[in-house]
């Protein structure tokens, strides 16, 4: 997907969003669009984060390493 395909599906979705799902716009006939792109961005941002808490972790270990015990269940 290019750049300029997916800011043109971020526009449904967004439109979809302001004027029917959250606003309930008079005279918005538009179909509802798929969620399949929005559902698979959504799973690749949770992996990006995943890998991203899982790298400052490591990082940050020593300093981290006070808060993390203190979470673990005693």
């Amino acid at each position: 997907m290019t750049h300029e395909d997916y800011a043109k599906y971020w526009q449904t979705m967004k439109d979809f969003r302001d004027k029917f799902s959250a606003h309930r716009e008079s005279g918005y006939n538009e179909p509802v669009p798929y969620f399949d792109i929005a559902h698979n961005v959504a799973l690749h941002y949770v992996s990006w984060l995943e890998k991203y808490n899982t790298m400052m972790v490591e990082q940050y270990q020593e300093e981290l390493q006070p808060m993390i015990v203190s979470f673990k269940v005693q």
